[in-house]
């Protein structure tokens, strides 16, 4: 008798462990790439035009950029899990010849050109995750994420000429730092098959890192000069995946 009681009690356990089971939602990996769309003054470009005076333009010259991500997700009931998104991204600048334009009017020199590197972020954000169906292999799904995010600034040469006489460049250097970074974001995923999916997503990103920013063989001061940028690196990011679900079988 007591064997039967433990048997029924071993088989009461392992239904309720199936019934438990089968009311998860499907965890998944997945690598994703996309569009970063920069917002606010880090999207921002300014013709800058100063003979004597020196600007500190707030405006970061971010063009549209792009990034490559691996995303997934463990989900402990039907709807809801926890999981990561690990980010690189890169923004080229834009608008370089204003920015030519306006050393050369400020230096009053004949010929100026700029050379810039790229903005570059990496960024690891862990998070809720949610997820509902909405037919046979069509989901809804949303992202909060917390984290962190390490950008760079770009290099910014700047060389000089004048009556044929070339100056050393002016030098506006890479500048790096790791800031608190948040995201938010929904989609859609489609199951193209039993383990396999697409999913595409828009997210809101945010982050402000206070960079210090150096400048080298500065001899005029007049034009624009940043030895600080301290904006939002807030941007909207379009993006498209393909992801493994770890079916249950």
């Amino acid at each position: 008798m007591k064997s039967i009681k433990i048997f029924l009690s071993i088989v009461a356990l392992c239904v309720a462990a199936n019934s438990f089971a089968q009311q998860k939602g499907q965890s998944f990996i997945s690598i994703d790439g996309g569009i970063s769309l920069p917002l606010g003054n880090w999207g921002k470009s300014a013709e800058i035009i100063s003979i004597n005076g020196t600007i500190t333009d707030p405006n970061g010259y971010a063009n549209t950029g792009g990034f490559g991500a691996l995303n997934g997700a463990y989900f402990f009931s039907k709807h809801f899990g926890i999981g990561g998104l690990l980010s690189y991204g890169t923004y080229s600048l834009k608008n370089v010849d204003s920015l030519s334009q306006g050393y050369q009017q400020s230096f009053d020199v004949d010929t100026t050109r700029t050379t810039p590197t790229n903005y570059t972020q990496f960024n690891f954000l862990p998070g809720i995750y949610f997820n509902s169906a909405v037919a046979k292999k069509l989901s809804v799904t949303a992202r909060a994420l917390a984290g962190i995010s390490y950008a760079t600034t770009p290099q910014i040469t700047v060389s000089i000429e004048d009556g044929g006489v070339f100056d050393p460049p002016l030098v506006q250097e890479s500048a790096s730092k790791t800031s608190f970074a948040f995201d938010i974001g929904a989609g859609l995923s489609y199951a193209i098959k039993k383990c396999l999916a697409i999913n595409l997503n828009a997210d809101y990103f945010y982050s402000k890192p206070d960079f210090i920013i150096n400048n080298t063989v500065r001899n005029n001061n007049a034009g624009r000069e940043i030895t600080q940028y301290n904006q939002p690196l807030d941007a909207v990011n379009i993006s498209l995946g393909v992801a493994y679900l770890f079916c249950r079988k």
